[in-house]
């Protein structure tokens, strides 16, 4: 399988690009597992059994981008059309519309489509030779998987267009400075190191109140969009859920017994 999802007793699930021996460059089948997985995701987390998701690649490298086999066609003329580029965007964006935080865990490269699917992720994290970059205009295309929306929000309009338009790449120093990634863990040259420090970071997002941090993503989102009114609205509805959840009435247990909250994700 090209891309597999598990989840542990941790309540960590772990999808896993798995094409290894081609950087886990994405062809069409690993696009139809991307969607897949999210769908597995979303059914685990509705299940509770899943409180945070991990994606990430196995091997060396996060993502090459997409495999030259996608070009295939349009060297015959027969350009993507619409319907298939939608596609492809919305096995990213079930990612980011996933109710539990989610966390790309990146070593080596993820260029391309690669860049755009971390992009994805509510959160990222990276070995010391994590390695981003949008690739697009090196073929005289542009980047069409999200990153044109995701990446201004992230690091900014003007690097975001850097990058965008000049295919330099970004080690993971300046990506750590420009807030492309949220921290650097591990030694490159030590995967296993990176591997459990990323587990261990998204153990954290697990044991969180994924009512509360799980809402947080979607309204960061929406604000660039609403008005101030509409913000404070969905911050209102955000919070009467929060309000009636059972990890509000842990914590406020837990405080009042002087103990660390147990929250649940309900």
């Amino acid at each position: 399988m090209t891309v597999t999802f598990e989840v542990g007793e941790d309540h960590v699930g772990v999808v896993t690009l798995n094409r290894p021996a081609k950087l886990n460059a994405m062809d069409a089948a690993m696009f139809d597992g991307l969607t897949a997985a999210a769908a597995q995701a979303a059914a685990a987390i509705a299940d509770r059994q899943c409180r945070a998701v991990v994606v990430t690649g196995a091997g060396r490298a996060f993502s090459a981008g997409l495999d030259v086999s996608l070009f295939a066609g349009q060297a015959a003329g027969h350009a993507p059309d619409d319907e298939a580029i939608a596609g492809m965007q919305q096995a990213f964006t079930a990612f980011e519309d996933l109710a539990v935080p989610t966390l790309a865990a990146v070593r080596g490269v993820a260029l391309g489509a690669g860049c755009q699917l971390a992009l994805a992720c509510h959160l990222r994290v990276g070995a010391t030779d994590a390695d981003f970059g949008l690739l697009e205009a090196r073929w005289g295309l542009i980047p069409d998987l999200g990153a044109t929306w995701r990446l201004p929000r992230i690091v900014g309009l003007s690097r975001a267009t850097d990058m965008a338009m000049t295919a330099r790449r970004i080690a993971a120093p300046t990506a750590l400075s420009w807030g492309l990634l949220d921290a650097v863990l591990g030694d490159a040259g030590e995967p296993g190191e990176f591997a459990t420090a990323a587990r261990t970071f998204a153990v954290r997002l697990a044991r969180s109140p994924t009512v509360a941090t799980g809402a947080v993503a979607g309204l960061m989102r929406g604000s660039f969009a609403a008005g101030r009114e509409q913000a404070l609205l969905a911050e209102r509805q955000a919070q009467q859920r929060c309000l009636a959840s059972a990890d509000f009435v842990e914590a406020v247990r837990a405080g009042g017994q002087r103990r660390d909250a147990a929250f649940e994700g309900k």
